[in-house]
């Protein structure tokens, strides 16, 4: 995990937080929880620490943890569980939803929302376009096509207002932003391929507005017959495929009245620039990064709004770069140098987060994700994962930080008086 996060990890990542979520059994009185003024792009290395908070933060002990200077909590729709059947919502789902936003209100937390795309009901996967597509033609099991996919993304938005109607968005301070393919992060599937090859990405045809087709659909990344110039336009494109989502994401999000923040999930170091570089000269092989989209310095440049948008770090203390630190000098550094591959991958998409204006906030890897970090996860000293990722998170400025997950506040695993004595510095 030098430089590549694990995508095995990240798609059992995304697993764990589904089945470890607490559900509040019965509707509790909602305090009104505004969203606060947006914040002005955090300088680096800020003083101020973040907000400290939690995934998948279960109801029965948030009142506890909000006492104890714990000011955000996470919950987590399910595409599939709220509309098994296309245009048909679960009414009891909602109302279980609705009881958990609740609790966390009357804590007085602030809440961030996960709009749970990474399980689709199986019908939207059995839309035109319904599933991404590889270069050999093969599809990606569970993965709705949100990148390439006119009417998947147009059942998105029937799904996202009828969240909206019964739980109104204006409530949340933030917004996770991911793709479906499964991780919940800003990514294509993550099978060793890559993913441009869905019958409109080669036709043009049903593509969402401001997608344009595969400039080179015969050819396969890995194989001779571009010039580096044409590899270097068709990676663009790919991530740009991304941009194009996150950017449909937040228009969508907007038009329905949310007004907080939107956190690109972006996990990992990536492909870094002099990387990037060896890769288009052999022909884009897949080098586990670039085929689900995790070039960072491209899909941050190419955002098609800064606005409200936190460049949010799925892999805080994930041993990268020694998990080094943030420094008042990083900003100097030019994105380009190879002296940044060195770097973690916090304080790598903080750097790319100065350049572009934008916060940055994140989370740990959870527990199981994978295993050899286990005994680094349950380390309560100042070595541990706990101290290093809160050290982390003040150092390079983030507005909020997520403990991954809550569940292990409290079953066990970490004592929650740990973390309370952590973030309290």
């Amino acid at each position: 995990m030098a430089l590549h996060h694990t995508l095995r990890a990240l798609r059992a990542l995304r697993a764990a937080a589904r089945t470890g979520r607490g559900r509040a059994a019965a509707a509790l009185a909602a305090a009104a929880v505004g969203v606060p003024l947006l914040l002005a792009p955090a300088a680096a290395h800020a003083a101020a620490g973040p907000i400290w908070g939690t995934l998948d933060t279960q109801t029965a002990t948030a009142a506890t943890e909000a006492a104890a200077g714990v000011g955000m909590a996470m919950f987590e729709f399910n595409w599939a569980a709220y509309e098994p059947t296309q245009g048909k919502f679960t009414a009891s789902y909602m109302t279980a939803m609705k009881a958990e936003l609740a609790a966390y209100q009357a804590a007085g937390m602030k809440v961030t929302l996960g709009l749970g795309l990474q399980d689709p009901p199986a019908w939207a996967l059995a839309l035109a376009n319904g599933t991404y597509t590889d270069q050999t033609g093969a599809p990606a099991a569970g993965a709705a096509d949100l990148v390439f996919s006119a009417s998947v993304r147009s059942a998105v938005a029937t799904y996202l207002g009828a969240i909206n109607a019964n739980m109104p968005l204006s409530q949340f301070w933030a917004i996770r932003l991911g793709d479906s393919a499964g991780l919940g992060e800003m990514l294509y599937p993550g099978t060793g391929t890559y993913y441009a090859f869905t019958p409109s990405a080669l036709t043009g045809a049903g593509l969402p507005a401001g997608m344009t087709r595969n400039p080179d659909p015969a050819w396969k990344p890995g194989t001779p017959g571009l010039t580096p110039a044409q590899i270097t336009a068709w990676i663009t494109w790919y991530v740009g495929g991304l941009d194009n989502l996150t950017g449909w994401e937040m228009t969508t999000l907007g038009g329905l009245g949310f007004k907080g923040y939107y956190q690109a999930l972006t996990p990992g170091s990536g492909t870094r620039p002099d990387q990037l570089t060896a890769d288009e000269n052999s022909n884009l092989p897949d080098d586990g990064t670039t085929g689900v989209g995790a070039v960072w310095q491209l899909y941050y440049a190419n955002l098609p709004s800064t606005t409200n948008v936190i460049a949010y770090i799925s892999s805080v203390a994930d041993n990268s770069g020694g998990n080094d630190l943030c420094t008042p000098t990083d900003d100097a550094q030019p994105l380009t140098s190879p002296a940044l591959d060195a770097w973690s991958a916090t304080r790598w998409i903080t750097r790319i987060a100065a350049q572009y204006g934008l916060p940055v906030a994140g989370e740990n890897p959870g527990l199981n994700l994978p295993a050899s970090l286990d005994t680094f996860y349950t380390n309560t000293t100042s070595t541990g994962m706990m101290a290093t990722a809160t050290a982390q998170a003040r150092s390079c400025g983030f507005t909020a930080y997520y403990w991954a997950h809550d569940i292990h506040l409290w079953d066990g695993t970490i004592p929650f008086t740990t973390y309370a004595a952590m973030i309290a510095g």
